[in-house]
């Protein structure tokens, strides 16, 4: 029975990413934008740029999604550029359909050779799927990429009114939430490698080298959102002096914390892959404690930023040396204990 709820229900992780709000807001701003559009004689021709612009909007911090609505719309001129272009001089067949994407993701990899707009790609298809014709039952491009331009335009815009709307009334915990999801991502990387130190596993190591790339992720993807509402804070200031934009700084310097640590954890992972570092039982045992200590002050501020309990505090200093011949481990944990402890400054 456990398992069929846990099957449907969602997991711990999708509450800290606020996924419920998601669907919801995603439900209520689905639903605006088809019962207005369908009201509206023109972009009611293509709701399905409607809703594949505004749920590519969605986003929980104002800034991000009017970003992510503006290259939308840029990559729409690109794709429509490159495919009117081709289809104007040769009609519309097999070869210019083809042609058409080929040329979108020239154009797109010589802007920014890293990444290809899958909205300029989907606007290179539906110029030559999608035709709109003349009263005279003629194929018009430009009757083509204006139906398109302001269909997505409108979805867009309805996406980015929903998204300041859920930042004023929802979102306030949003900070605390992803923080709380990588104090126990950290925790579970020690928590492996104190596993491997215990069993003496080195293939544990070497799997925690790979996962932790996530964290990495994680980090970057917060960073980059905390970056926005520091922008959107700073404009809410213009209106009114109550804003969270101390709070949101304070959040940057926190991850900047929490990224040292990720750091520190890879190089540990790092020293126990080298062929070149032995540890006998009693130093393994050394490390193992002193991780199950940050084990358990990271799980401790993880519980504080999601229920508020306070938690205690990390040991000032280790009571013995770690490694005999190389204290480039000890150093390591030296500086996740300092990160640890300039995070519980910053508590909020």
């Amino acid at each position: 029975m456990k398992k069929t709820i846990d099957f449907i229900l969602l997991r711990k992780e999708a509450y800290l990413f606020d996924t419920k709000l998601y669907i919801a807001k995603a439900f209520v701003t689905v639903l605006t934008a088809y019962t207005v559009g369908q009201r509206l004689p023109l972009v009611q021709k293509d709701m399905i740029s409607i809703l594949f612009g505004l749920m590519m909007t969605l986003e929980p911090v104002t800034v991000t999604g009017i970003r992510s609505g503006m290259n939308q719309i840029i990559a729409t001129f690109l794709g429509a550029l490159a495919t009117t272009v081709i289809i104007t001089i040769f009609g519309i067949n097999l070869i210019t359909v083809a042609l058409s994407v080929s040329a979108t993701l020239l154009l797109c990899l010589k802007i920014n050779w890293r990444e290809v707009s899958p909205v300029a790609i989907f606007t290179s298809i539906y110029m030559t799927q999608y035709v709109q014709y003349t009263a005279k039952g003629e194929a018009s491009e430009l009757q083509t990429f204006l139906l398109r331009i302001l269909a997505l335009g409108f979805g867009v815009c309805i996406a980015i009114l929903y998204n300041f709307l859920f930042s004023i009334f929802f979102y306030q915990r949003m900070e605390k939430k992803r923080i709380t999801h990588l104090y126990e991502a950290i925790a579970g990387h020690m928590k492996h490698i104190k596993a491997g130190l215990e069993d003496n596993q080195v293939s544990i190591f070497y799997r925690e080298k790979e996962d932790i790339s996530a964290t990495f992720h994680g980090i970057d993807w917060l960073m980059s959102l905390l970056h926005d509402k520091e922008k959107e804070e700073k404009l809410k200031r213009k209106i009114s002096p109550k804003t969270r934009y101390q709070e949101i700084v304070t959040f940057k310097k926190m991850l900047f914390c929490l990224r040292n640590i990720t750091h520190l954890i890879y190089d540990i992972l790092y020293l126990l892959t080298n062929d070149t570092l032995v540890l006998d039982a009693k130093e393994r045992k050394l490390i193992a404690g002193i991780l199950e200590r940050f084990i358990n002050e990271c799980s401790g501020m993880s519980l504080y930023y999601e229920k508020g309990i306070i938690h205690h505090t990390v040991p000032d200093q280790f009571s013995e040396k770690i490694i005999r011949t190389d204290n480039r481990i000890e150093n390591d944990l030296a500086g996740i204990k300092d990160m640890l402890k300039r995070l519980k400054v910053m508590q909020i």
